[in-house]
């Protein structure tokens, strides 16, 4: 393995690239020699605030040059990054700050009243007031030289929050190992020298610090969006014409949506790049179809295993899988006891790959509590994910462990049962979960969302749906709602949708 650092790649960058665009965000663009001195200045003030390598620093609020630029002379001071979600309760956001120990905290100010308690120094990334205080003057008297520190592979990358929406997060430690090692991996499918990224997502999310990783790295320009709207992407795609774009799928599903309204060209071609949650194999199709360029899907945790990727351009048979790992002996399913299962069988999703994180901050019995060890005693990482193999090694989700519901003694799965919703063309979004049931324990519910001026009968659809699911899977109740729970990279939130509908164990159809 090589010895390259992202900071040494961007070092490298800031000489050769000089004004080629390194970021970019609606107002601002910044070019790579731009990028070099501001974040020279930004890593001496934090060491003239004290901090030493290793310490960590925080950041809330929402995707900028500025702010990416940031985190850049962060790192370059050998400092740790805790991007922390803005979408989060004030309660999950100080239990996060608190765990981390983080001692500054850069904040916009429409995040600034989320932090009950700060870190010594908060400085904002676009106000100051009593208790914030200004960029520039935070930046005021620091060289724009060098800092004098070196980054090695084994320190301390970020710490990123595994959730918060309920329960106690968890720190997830990366070092500068794991993000090159993937950046590596991925500028060999794409990302070419000089390439330009498009990150439709929040920069505090795994998914987009990985855009942010891969394309400094190749020496690009990444481009942060701001708030998603399908209408802003093909017109921003007109104007930018990235190489790469990172997605989610409820983005791939607003835009096909508003295709179909309103009958756009396609942008120019790109390489999409998808992740975060359930992506139905027609959406993919449809995608594909609409536009040029190709489709790499990505399932993974962030923790660094399991990894897969599905190539949906070159394996269109395997449309509604997630791909395969590389090599696909780095997977593994194993049932309710932990005994291994044969392809075709559904049970956890177990990975291993050469990299993966340092652990969970302050949490050994969780870190440990996620390794399951083969006869040979090889550690493999248990992703709490439910899924089958099939004979050619690639990889079908059908849902979260948690999440799975179980009636009376029989297992099923949400992806079966939305997968069937999906297929009717006045839904535009379908969530499938548990309600009690006093005769079942659990039985099968449904939230609908119903496609613009669509009008939906829950009774008629929970009918239509039932006339093609099998006995033990058949709905009970359906709640038309406007909109999912969504948290980080617009998961639906399974455990809310639980509470939320609880009601619908005792009745039939409700409309939320």
């Amino acid at each position: 393995m090589s010895n390259v650092t992202l900071i040494d790649r961007i070092r490298q960058h800031e000489v050769e690239r000089g004004e080629a665009p390194a970021l970019r965000d609606p107002q601002q663009m910044m070019s790579w020699a731009e990028l070099g001195l501001f974040s020279n200045r930004v890593a001496n003030a934090l060491m003239a605030l004290g901090l030493e390598k290793g310490d960590r620093v925080a950041f809330l609020g929402h995707g900028s040059v500025r702010y990416a630029a940031t985190l850049v002379g962060t790192l370059k001071a050998g400092l740790s990054l805790v991007p922390l979600p803005t979408l989060l309760s004030d309660e999950a956001i100080g239990t996060m700050l608190a765990d981390s120990g983080a001692k500054v905290l850069f904040v916009s100010e429409s995040q600034a009243a989320k932090p009950r308690q700060r870190p010594a120094h908060t400085i904002g990334l676009d106000f100051a007031d009593d208790e914030t205080k200004d960029f520039d003057a935070f930046l005021d008297g620091a060289s724009d030289t060098a800092p004098d520190v070196t980054i090695t592979l084994e320190d301390e990358f970020n710490v990123i929050y595994s959730s918060g929406t309920t329960g106690t997060p968890k720190g997830i430690v990366l070092q500068h190992k794991l993000r090159a090692d993937a950046a590596r991996r991925f500028r060999s499918l794409g990302f070419p020298d000089g390439g330009r990224t498009l990150a439709t997502t929040a920069i505090y999310s795994n998914w987009t610090i990985g855009a942010f990783v891969y394309t400094l790295w190749a020496g690009g320009c990444l481009y942060l969006t701001g708030k998603f709207s399908a209408a802003g992407l093909v017109e921003l795609c007109e104007d930018y014409r990235p190489d790469d774009i990172f997605m989610v799928p409820i983005q791939a599903q607003r835009l096909l949506d508003y295709v179909a309204q309103t009958d756009c060209p396609a942008p120019p071609p790109a390489l999409k790049w998808c992740a975060g949650s359930y992506f139905p194999a027609a959406q993919k199709a449809a995608l594909m179809d609409y536009w040029d360029g190709g489709l790499m899907e990505i399932y993974g945790l962030t923790e660094g295993a399991p990894f897969t990727m599905l190539n949906a351009s070159a394996h269109p048979d395997k449309i509604g899988t997630v791909g395969r790992s590389d090599p696909v002996e780095d997977l593994k399913i194993i049932g309710e006891n932990d005994q291994l299962l044969p392809n075709g069988e559904r049970g956890e999703v177990l990975g291993r790959v050469r990299v993966i994180m340092r652990g969970y901050h302050n949490n050994p019995a969780a870190s440990e509590a996620m390794i399951w060890r083969d006869e040979d005693g090889t550690a493999w990482m248990r992703s709490g994910d439910i899924g089958w193999l099939d004979d050619d090694g690639f990889l079908t989700i059908t849902g979260r462990k948690k999440d799975m519901i179980v009636s009376g003694g029989f297992n099923i799965y949400s992806a079966d049962l939305e997968e069937i919703l999906l297929r009717h063309p006045d839904i535009a979004e379908a969530a499938a979960f548990a309600v009690p049931s006093a005769e079942w324990g659990e039985s099968p519910a449904a939230a609908i969302v119903p496609r613009e001026g669509a009008e939906l009968n829950p009774d008629a659809i929970r009918q239509w749906a039932n006339d093609q699911l099998g006995p033990l899977q058949r709905i009970r109740a359906v709640a038309l709602t406007p909109s999912l729970p969504r948290g980080s990279l617009d998961k639906v939130l399974y455990r809310s949708l639980r509470d939320q509908f609880a009601h619908l164990g005792d009745s039939e159809s409700k409309t939320a």
